[in-house]
């Protein structure tokens, strides 16, 4: 038995036979060598979703920080706090809806204090816990904002 490939038929023995499609022994190398290259790609992408998605949740933490002092001039009362939420009681309520939402637990190294007009005396390092996530952050002095240290 010998195939000689000739245009679109092929000679099989003694017969003339006409190809259409491809074979199946085609058809398991193309996929094997597709589910290859997925199980090589899948774990660097799903490294870089969790690093978007870390980056979102800090920025969205980043966000309600940064707009405290301005609960604090809009209810025009100073604010003192080392932890949220086991000490939240002097919180804004905006504030503290903000930070429910996000679902996160805050704790400064010294206490957060802002003054009724809104800046804070002294910066100050902020540890936020979130899930499984820890972000390391600082509250700079005098306008109260948050930034990476």
């Amino acid at each position: 038995m010998v195939i000689i490939p000739i245009s679109d038929t092929y000679l099989y023995g003694d017969k003339l036979r006409k190809s259409s499609g491809f074979t199946i022994l085609e058809m398991v190398v193309v996929l094997v060598m597709i589910g290859l290259i997925a199980s090589l790609a899948l774990p660097g992408l799903q490294k870089m979703f969790d690093a978007m998605e870390a980056s979102i949740q800090r920025d969205n933490i980043s966000f309600a920080l940064n707009s405290l002092s301005q609960d604090v001039r809009d209810t025009r009362t100073a604010l003192y706090f080392e932890r949220y939420p086991e000490n939240s009681d002097p919180l804004p309520t905006v504030f503290l809806d903000r930070l429910a939402e996000l679902e996160v637990k805050v704790q400064a190294q010294s206490p957060i204090l802002i003054t009724a007009s809104g800046f804070c005396p002294i910066s100050t390092a902020i540890s936020v816990f979130s899930g499984s996530r820890h972000y390391d952050l600082v509250l700079r002095a005098p306008d109260c904002r948050v930034e990476l240290p």
